[in-house]
């Protein structure tokens, strides 16, 4: 009776939030958790990227080599450079595995590259910022994600730097940024779909 009425009084007490927020930080389980209560709002729509293209964007225009100028780490630890993706379209999403809004929007980008797996015009590429990418891989693998991740190796060009975890760019075959989102967004829509085709069907030949 004693332990009932103890746990009745925690149940009914103003402490209960503060003490489940408590366990869920020291658990480590708040980082999922928040990221589940952010994917259903990401499902009302309310977060979708600006897709119209820039007015500046030339299709065929003369091509950057300065905006894909990083390293980056694949999951074997081998170095790639970036700027071998020059001449694609390049879906790229910088994150962190400690970062709930990150995690909230990788199941609409993974069905988003579901569609374009097989299209080797287009690479997506989530790059993550953290030191080492031992949990975002994990991460990843638990969730059954496909799309490549990469640690990044070094620090990025001016035209990718961003303080905020995550934001996601959409660079056109010659090297022009023609989306930038900051935050979590929803990328499985039509209108995302609708820009990667314009741009593949505008590809510059490398």
């Amino acid at each position: 009776m004693a332990v009932r009425s103890v746990f009745r009084r925690i149940l009914t007490s103003n402490w209960l939030p503060l003490l489940v927020v408590g366990f869920l930080y020291l658990t480590g389980l708040h980082t999922p958790v928040i990221a589940l209560l952010q994917r259903g709002i990401l499902a009302t729509g309310l977060f979708q990227p600006a897709t119209d293209l820039p007015t500046t964007y030339t299709p065929g225009g003369p091509v950057s080599t300065t905006t894909l100028d990083f390293r980056m780490v694949d999951p074997a630890g081998q170095v790639v450079n970036a700027s071998e993706l020059t001449g694609k379209v390049v879906f790229l999403n910088l994150w962190a595995s400690w970062c709930a809004p990150c995690l909230a929007e990788m199941p609409n980008i993974h069905a988003l590259w579901q569609d374009y797996a097989e299209d080797d015009r287009i690479a997506f590429v989530l790059l993550n910022t953290e030191d080492e990418l031992t949990k975002g891989l994990a991460y990843v693998g638990r969730h059954g994600y496909g799309f490549p991740v990469y640690r990044l190796l070094g620090g990025l060009p001016e035209e990718l730097r961003t303080g905020t975890l995550p934001t996601t760019y959409v660079i056109s075959p010659a090297g022009q940024v023609v989306l930038e989102h900051r935050g979590m967004g929803q990328y499985d829509t039509r209108k995302v779909r609708d820009l990667l085709d314009r741009l593949l069907n505008d590809r510059v030949s490398r």
